[in-house]
């Protein structure tokens, strides 16, 4: 789900600056797309501690839990190559006893860390809640993500484009003149000492829908284009 902001800034300009603009009189227009989307990826990392005098007790089980663990992430989707389990890590512990001025041994802490990445984030209150039931009791950061970005970045650089190009055309219509041909274009600012004038904002909105108790927000990802015109 998306919202969809456009917005275009011109510039009517006869000044120059070396390299970027030319010395002849010129448009100069930014044009700018911007777009909120919701995460369609969780990256959840999650862990099992055990602490026993017994290391091989707390050893198996760390290796049931995480065992269930694994099953659980597969049955909800994720793919193998998205399961990630760390090795085993197990610490020795003391605690000092005054009486005595001596440490003394208290237990084996093991412990063990999953890291997974879920695509149907839309089960992803129900896959913590299938990790708890199955004895997982270490719940670390998630990161919501977009992952697969790339088509919505080339469809925002089109946007910013045409707003470019749209800027460039309603601002020659305003001073009665014509737009000429292409001088320069850039995705990132260009060396001048002017800034380009803010138009407006078009914006068009879609509801999201995600539980309300794991709402993850949205991300913003944005495109800039510079361009700029001949006057004819």
């Amino acid at each position: 789900m998306r919202l969809l902001t456009a917005v275009f800034s011109v510039l009517l300009s006869t000044s120059a600056a070396a390299g970027s603009i030319p010395n002849t009189p010129h448009l100069y227009v930014k044009g700018y797309s911007e777009v909120s989307v919701q995460p369609d990826t969780a990256i959840i990392n999650v862990a099992i501690n055990e602490k026993s005098k017994n290391l091989k007790d707390a050893k198996s089980n760390v290796d049931r839990v995480v065992a269930k663990a694994l099953n659980i992430a597969k049955n909800f989707g994720v793919k193998s190559n998205h399961i990630h389990a760390e090795q085993l890590n197990v610490y020795k512990q003391t605690r000092y006893n005054r009486s005595t001025n001596e440490e003394e041994f208290t237990g084996f802490k093991v412990s063990r860390n999953i890291t997974l990445k879920l695509k149907n984030i839309d089960r992803y209150p129900e896959l913590l809640q299938a990790f708890v039931d199955s004895g997982i009791n270490q719940f670390n950061n998630t990161q919501f993500v977009v992952e697969d970005k790339a088509e919505i970045m080339k469809e925002l650089n089109q946007t910013a484009i045409k707003q470019a190009q749209l800027g460039a055309r309603e601002l020659a219509e305003g001073f009665g003149v014509k737009v000429g041909g292409l001088y320069s274009v850039s995705f990132s600012p260009m060396n001048t000492p002017t800034q380009p004038y803010a138009r407006g904002k078009v914006m068009a909105a879609e509801s999201m829908s995600l539980q309300d108790a794991y709402s993850t927000g949205d991300t913003k990802l944005t495109a800039e284009v510079y361009a700029v015109y001949y006057i004819d």
